[in-house]
């Protein structure tokens, strides 16, 4: 072992601990003591945040609070910062480590990260600083941290930093691919989460107390630090470390390392090579290298697994003058991660069969045909199990069988062909698939196998197959069969049970077709008996409702005659009078006129009263008076008769009358219903009437055809006009009535 001089790396103690914090590629912040605000904080932290450098050196947590509380809208990083200041305050006060769990409100959403406080103390043995170490904790879901830290680390996403680099013979990237440029600050300086994640800002000149200032603090520092740390000079010779690498080396005690080399350390000579092709390819470029993984033998023979990062140290002019090592151990994490990958890839893997299996089912059981059945289950199993031929080998009731349905893939040819005809090829196993067993050969050319099926098989060019058995309500249906013929192949077990899963589906599908086409010929001859049903249940129900109108209108013909009589008395009675009425009023207008042409000059008083009453106008208003007497009782008598002649109470047999009179007392009783409306005009009723003869029919029951016929012709005017609109302002709706005889025949 060749000593070195301690002097060779000359870098201030508390220089090297803000350094360490700077460079961390961890999430690592420094506070200062009595609420002093922080010193330092590592760019993975401040990219965690979201935000700049300078946002939140010098600050202290309860200044970052109110300051995200007036600059942010309502978030929960006033409740975060808080939080911070806590867990600080309680390590003070305490003396020793606290964990803590902190969400940090991440795009939306919430991300937890463990944090640990480690105090530092001065030389007093008082609580004069403290760092912050943050690891996130994994969370199932969309919230999580932006693809973890290594993808969002400043340092990982610039082309100044070699990241992820595993050891040797680990599948390696080699460092010489590793770019030269400098990193570009962007600093950053205002309170809340940035929209772009900020670099590394420009280094602010360290603000500690006087923690720190002695090698021996130093040491006491970085023991605290739950991370392996060392460092070295240019000539990749170590200077120091914390008592977790000097354990982990073997060495024990940090103050035996100084001067050592990795040639002096239990390292294989490809790690030893390694370490000092990453030493100077840090220090030369000046560029970080983080998160390499490597194995790495222990002191006590065991290998574990490491994730080092290693920065270049710098003086106070900016030059390197050595590095600075980090090592996570990560051995748990690395056999967990390597069991997840494990455990991943077969849940992966049941989870697709699984899913396939679904939609297999799914889509079987969607359709009650038993064609589509058997054509959906061969050709998405030989998808899903990527083989060459599937097919369905179905037995009939004497256990002869047929392929019912396959489907293959180019070149091979199908089996329907040869094997879809009548046989008993698998009539010699039929006890053995009964029981529920499965064939699975992975090789024929090694099968057991009598030479009729062996030589079935070869002219089918099958070299591997899988059979399992379809069972309908407990009775062996057929076979459910899957050929390799590129070559042998061994059926895992997931495939077998996967296939025997697929074959209980089927069959049930298959049940339920069965069960369907049999639903379907008894509703089919159901539905007949039903349409049969109704159509007797149609016509009692016109038989009923015929009798039904029949006994209406009879009743509305007896109530219409009854009116007619009752109307027919005072009016005949009104109308008779009216004569005598016009008679008796011209002989009285006509001697007062002669009383006018003897007696010219009456008294004062008749002479008043005869100016007032305005005779000669009485005299014309009472003649227009007793002509609308004799029109409208005429009119009464007219619609009397009328209604008569529509109910026919006296002429209930069959006899000899004129068409036309019923219709025209029918129009006459609907003439109502012919006035204009708000939507449409008044419809004009249009005779055509032919030269009829006398008819010999059922009067009153022939005018009530003619009520319905013309009541109909009115709904079928006012439904469509409702409809539709009268477009045509200048035309009227109209019904016409045509009569005419033909062939000894009255047509209406």
């Amino acid at each position: 072992m060749t000593a070195v001089p301690a002097s060779h790396l000359t870098i201030p103690p508390n220089r090297l601990l803000q350094q360490l914090v700077e460079n961390s590629p961890e999430l690592m912040a420094g506070y200062g003591a009595d609420r002093g605000g922080y010193w330092a904080v590592s760019p993975a932290l401040l990219e965690a945040l979201g935000y700049g450098p300078d946002a939140i050196l010098g600050h202290t947590n309860g200044q970052l609070a109110d300051l995200a509380d007036q600059t942010l809208p309502p978030t929960a990083w006033p409740k975060y910062w808080r939080q911070v200041d806590d867990a600080i305050a309680t390590v003070r006060r305490q003396g020793y480590a606290e964990r803590r769990i902190h969400p940090f409100p991440i795009d939306g959403g919430l991300q937890l990260y463990e944090t640990t406080y480690t105090p530092l103390t001065d030389a007093q043995g008082q609580v004069d600083q403290v760092v912050s170490i943050s690891r996130a904790i994994p969370t199932p879901g969309p919230v999580a941290f932006k693809n973890g830290l290594r993808e969002t680390h400043p340092l990982v996403n610039s082309p100044d930093a070699l990241t992820g680099v595993e050891m040797p013979g680990l599948e390696t990237a080699s460092i010489d691919d590793v770019p030269t440029a400098a990193p570009e600050p962007v600093p950053g300086n205002r309170i809340g989460p940035s929209k772009r994640p900020s670099k590394r800002g420009p280094r602010v000149p360290l603000q500690i107390s006087a923690v720190v200032q002695t090698p021996e603090l130093m040491q006491l520092v970085l023991d605290n630090i739950p991370q392996y740390i060392f460092w070295k000079d240019r000539d990749s010779v170590y200077q120091g470390c914390n008592r977790r690498w000097a354990e982990m080396s073997g060495i024990g005690d940090p103050e035996q390392v100084m001067g050592m080399t990795d040639d002096d350390l239990p390292w294989t000579q490809e790690q030893k090579d390694w370490y000092r092709k990453c030493d100077r390819r840090v220090m030369d470029t000046d560029t970080p290298m983080l998160r390499i993984k490597q194995s790495q033998r222990q002191a006590d023979g065991r290998m574990g697994w490491r994730e080092t990062s290693k920065l270049p140290l710098h003086d106070a002019d900016g030059n390197v003058i050595g590095l600075l090592g980090t090592i996570e151990d990560i051995t748990e994490r690395k056999i967990a991660e390597d069991l997840l990958k494990q455990s991943a890839t077969t849940f992966r893997k049941l989870a697709q069969q699984e899913e396939l299996l679904n939609q297999i089912s799914t889509q079987i059981r969607q359709s009650l045909s038993l064609e589509s059945i058997q054509q959906t289950t061969v050709h998405e199993v030989r998808q899903l199990f990527n083989t060459d031929r599937v097919l369905i080998y179905r037995f009939d009731d004497t256990w002869h069988g047929h392929v019912a349905v396959a489907s293959v893939a180019e070149p091979w040819r199908s089996a329907m062909g040869e094997m879809g005809k009548n046989n008993g090829f698998y009539k010699d196993h039929i006890d053995f698939y009964q029981q529920g067993q499965v064939r699975a050969i992975a090789d024929l050319a090694d099968a057991e196998l009598d030479a009729h099926h062996r030589d079935r098989w070869q002219h089918l060019g099958v070299q591997a197959n899988l059979i399992v058995p379809i069972f309908v309500k407990e009775t062996l249906w057929g076979l459910l069969i899957a050929h390799q013929c590129s070559g042998p192949r061994q059926w895992e077990d997931s495939e077998i049970q996967l296939l025997t899963a697929l074959a209980g589906q089927v069959g049930v599908a298959i049940q339920q077709a069965e069960l369907y086409t049999q639903a379907k010929d008894s509703a089919a001859i159901t539905k007949e008996k039903a349409r049969q049903l109704q159509e007797t249940l149609a016509h009692l129900k016109q038989t009923q409702a015929q009798l039904v109108q029949t006994e209406k209108m009879s009743g509305l013909g007896q109530m219409v005659a009854g009116i007619a009589h009752e109307i027919n008395n005072p009016v005949n009675f009104i109308h008779g009078n009216i004569p005598h009425i016009k008679e008796h009023f011209g002989e009285l207008a006509t001697l007062l006129d002669l009383y006018q042409q003897h007696y010219p000059e009456p008294v004062a008083e008749i002479a008043d009263y005869l100016e007032e009453l305005d005779v000669d106008y009485l005299l014309e208003d009472l003649g227009k008076i007793l002509q609308s007497l004799q029109i409208g009782s005429k009119r009464i008598q007219q619609i009397v008769i009328s209604l008569r002649t529509f109910s026919r109470l006296d002429e209930a047999e069959q006899k000899d009358v004129d068409i036309h009179e019923g219709i025209d007392s029918t129009v006459l009783i609907l003439q109502h219903r012919f006035k204009a409306k708000p939507n449409r005009p008044e419809i004009q009723l249009i005779k055509q009437y032919g030269d009829l003869p006398l008819v010999a029919c059922y009067p009153s029951q022939l005018n009530q055809v003619f009520m319905n016929l013309i009541g109909n012709a009115v709904d079928a005017l006012d439904q469509e006009i409702d409809k539709n609109g009268w477009s045509n302002p200048t035309e009227k709706p109209s019904i016409t009535i045509l009569t005419e005889q033909q062939a000894g025949q009255a047509i209406i």
